[in-house]
């Protein structure tokens, strides 16, 4: 729903910053394997042949930085050269774990999620635009939600991929809505392949109560005209926007006592006063929220807003 911007240069950063940490641990585990609960796990040969690959010229680096539109193509080939070692039950699975996740994603030392959020620079999740991406841990600690666009149940070798880590928010990444489901079988859209007119809202009213009960949350009901069916399905859109009618109300209300020209008017009393107001930030003060394609990321329903700010003729 929100699209991310493409941040090459971000994605050559991350990958800097976790190379040598990446190839010493590969160079470790092909000498001495892995350890869990108690047992040695040693790579077969077609893991030591894709562990021997990474180490050649630049084919890490093109793991870490591979494209969105780049990363199914990189599954099938290393499905095709490597597949022996692919399936979620395949003890390799331990080790490329170990290497991608345990060693490296969540050890704080190695990658810290604050600094790549504040890389991407986005606050509220690409995946439903309703709710920021900040969450308090058990320790009370505020810490963003990443999620593995592949998940890194099933592809750990991505699991440090710049554009296969996405941010979100937790109800969109945790049970019942993203959780581990495979982005190939579910027909999802990477957030950087999306745009942002892929989505669109209107609304209608539920029978007459429109007008006798305008600032009733059940009088008008919140549609999303235009879509990506998989991105519905799985994030319950629908359903959860159909809970958001009261912000529409307000919308409505405003554009019936013409509350954009009274507005208008009013701040331009202000320009003798030395403030003067851009008409974005008109617009914004008027919607209560951003206003600008480019700004959605900012705040949440910020879509939601735009789309019916703009039919009702709050903003242009």
């Amino acid at each position: 729903m929100v699209n991310l911007n493409l941040n090459d240069i971000a994605a050559n950063n991350h990958f800097k910053a976790v190379k040598d940490h990446l190839q010493a641990r590969i160079k470790k585990i092909l000498k001495n394997g892995v350890t869990k609960s108690k047992t040695k796990y040693f790579p077969n040969n077609d893991l030591k042949a894709y562990l021997n690959y990474l180490l050649i010229d630049d084919n890490l680096k093109q793991l870490i930085i591979a494209r969105p539109e780049s990363i199914t193509g990189l599954i099938s080939f290393t499905k095709s050269r490597y597949g022996g070692f692919l399936t979620k039950s395949h003890p390799s699975n331990i080790i490329l774990n170990n290497l991608f996740v345990k060693s490296c994603y969540d050890d704080t030392k190695v990658f810290s999620k604050h600094d790549f959020i504040k890389t991407i620079d986005i606050d509220t999740c690409p995946y439903c635009n309703r709710s920021y991406i900040y969450y308090l841990s058990k320790n009370k600690e505020i810490k963003p939600e990443i999620d593995h666009f592949f998940p890194k149940s099933k592809y750990p070798f991505l699991a440090m991929s710049f554009y296969n880590l996405i941010p979100s928010c937790q109800t969109c990444n945790g049970f019942g809505a993203k959780e581990e489901k495979d982005p190939l079988k579910e027909d999802l859209i990477n957030p950087y392949l999306l745009k942002n007119s892929d989505f669109s809202f209107t609304f209608e009213p539920v029978s007459s109560r429109i007008i006798s009960t305008l600032l009733d949350k059940n009088s008008i009901k919140v549609k999303i005209i235009k879509n990506v069916p998989g991105h519905l399905e799985v994030f319950k859109l629908k359903d959860l926007y159909e809970l958001h009618s009261d912000h529409v109300v307000e919308l409505i209300f405003k554009s019936k006592i013409k509350y954009s020209d009274t507005y208008r008017t009013y701040l331009e009393k202000y320009k003798d006063k030395g403030l003067e107001f851009s008409d974005n930030e008109i617009d914004r003060m008027i919607l209560g929220n951003y206003a600008t394609e480019e700004e959605i990321h900012k705040r949440p329903l910020a879509k939601l807003y735009q789309d019916i700010g703009r039919e009702l003729g709050l903003i242009k």
